[in-house]
């Protein structure tokens, strides 16, 4: 199969199943939030938000390690994922343990300790289904994945929602969700042995020794960028009073998350392309490398711009007034967006040129950052100082990524790319101002043919670029194995 065939393949099955999958997290999440309120919600937010950072000691790299080599040679896909699994293992048994043992030392109720450990439960069921999607992505069965996926998703979701039209609160849900995830975790367990590939625990010392040594710069990378991702959160617990306020912030940061959906299923989509591309060819790879910030980007820009118009007072209506003061801090930090998106391309392809040590010395920095500008900024700001320090950082981040791969990978046009893109917002911006007496969801459709318009006028969209995509990915070699 040609690359340009593969890539519509895994670019259009990763799609549908993040689509899936962020679609029933919103609708839970918007539920959720309207069933807990402000204060339970903060609370259940707290729980995940911890359980995820402490969980990230389950993967270390792993599962992009594992479709890195994989997707690369075929014939390591017994030792690779026999021996993860079983590291994965005992890997979830020393964040439990890890859990208990800092659980009590954290200072929050006996409530929340309990709640935070059966969320980790839940998390470490949830990571090992995110391994046996990075095994389907490995091998390119990519609908395999959306159906793991979708299981996984959809079982917790609808056991969740019946536990709350049940009313069974808080503690009732998480319960729940515990249990879906187990059951979810043995179906998909038995779609991968069935229509993938045998798995067996395989326990080579020596070969786990190799995964270490290799994936470590990966997993420490990983770790960074969750802790100052989730840092914040956590920050917000002890650093301020109530529960109230996590969960004002933690609304804004689900829609960004779901944003994040567009560049995680492109970058998700060509990462084994790139990774064979980085081994091979990098003269393309470099070529697919602009013309992918260019457009994640261009997705960006309308995302940022609808979101910041519709804020208020759509996030009431759709979330209910308890979420009143989630507005500003929405404003504010979807202009985190673009520099979200940008991120996700520049570590792919570090990632595809094993540049994995630039991503930990860059996420580090971050984390430093982020947790010094916390501290500072928490006490006296509470949330809206979280919405902006976010910003802060990841702008940050993406400006010494970018630094680096100027000098040393690709020089790009960067000012004026930025300035043509810049351009074409406010074109956007401009359209919205004007027409703003109209019902929303014409002025938008108005706005984002003027985006369209400036894109083509300034040349950043073009038939041409179709041309040169056909070319990039329709490499000699093909990309049959």
């Amino acid at each position: 199969m040609s690359l340009l065939k593969q890539a519509r393949k895994n670019i259009a099955l990763k799609f549908a199943t993040e689509a899936v999958i962020r679609l029933l997290a919103v609708v839970f999440i918007v539920i959720l939030a309207r069933r807990l309120g402000d204060q339970d919600y903060g609370k259940y937010s707290l729980v995940f938000y911890f359980a995820g950072l402490i969980t990230i000691f389950c993967d270390l790299g792993l599962n992009t390690l594992l479709v890195r080599e994989v997707s690369r040679r075929r014939d390591l896909l017994s030792a690779y994922a026999g021996n993860i699994l079983s590291l994965k293992g005992l890997l979830s048994l020393g964040v439990l343990l890890l859990t208990l043992g800092l659980l009590p030392t954290m200072g929050y109720p006996w409530e929340m300790v309990f709640l935070i450990f059966l969320g980790v439960l839940s998390l470490l069921g949830n990571h090992l289904v995110e391994f046996l999607g990075a095994l389907t992505n490995s091998l390119e069965k990519f609908e395999y994945e959306l159906a793991i996926k979708s299981l996984n998703k959809g079982l917790v979701v609808l056991i969740g929602l019946l536990t709350l039209w049940a009313g069974a609160g808080l503690w009732g849900l998480i319960i729940i969700m515990v249990l879906a995830q187990g059951f979810s975790l043995l179906l998909s367990g038995g779609i991968i042995w069935k229509w993938v590939t045998p798995l067996s625990f395989q326990m080579d010392l020596s070969f786990w020794k190799h995964l270490l040594r290799v994936t470590w710069p990966i997993g420490l990378s990983f770790l960074f960028v969750t802790a100052y991702v989730r840092l914040d959160i956590i920050l917000l617990s002890l650093l301020r009073s109530g529960t109230a306020e996590i969960g004002w912030y933690s609304v804004p940061v689900k829609i960004i998350e779901a944003f994040s959906v567009f560049p995680y299923l492109i970058m998700s989509g060509l990462f084994p392309i790139f990774s064979l591309l980085g081994d091979r060819d990098q003269a393309l790879l470099k070529e697919a490398y602009q013309k992918s910030l260019g457009y994640l980007v261009m997705i960006a820009i309308p995302l940022v711009l609808i979101t910041f118009h519709l804020a208020d007072p759509w996030l009431v209506v759709v979330f209910g007034p308890l979420f009143q003061n989630s507005i500003l801090s929405l404003e504010i930090i979807v202009w985190v967006v673009p520099f979200i998106f940008v991120h996700y391309a520049l570590v792919h392809i570090l990632f595809s040129l094993n540049r994995e040590r630039l991503i930990i010395l860059g996420s580090a920095l971050a984390l430093i950052f982020n947790l010094g500008g916390n501290l500072l900024f928490l006490p006296r700001y509470g949330y809206l100082g979280a919405s902006v320090l976010t910003v802060v950082t990841e702008a940050l981040l993406v400006s010494f990524y970018l630094f680096h791969l100027q000098r040393s990978f690709l020089r790009l046009p960067l000012f004026k790319k930025t300035a043509s893109l810049a351009l074409s917002g406010g074109v956007m911006a401009i359209t919205f101002w004007a027409f703003k007496a109209l019902p929303a969801v014409i002025y938008c459709l108005i706005a984002l043919s003027c985006y369209a318009a400036a894109l083509i006028l300034f040349r950043l969209l073009a038939w041409e670029d179709w041309q040169l995509v056909k070319r990039l990915f329709s490499y000699p070699a093909g990309y049959s194995r």
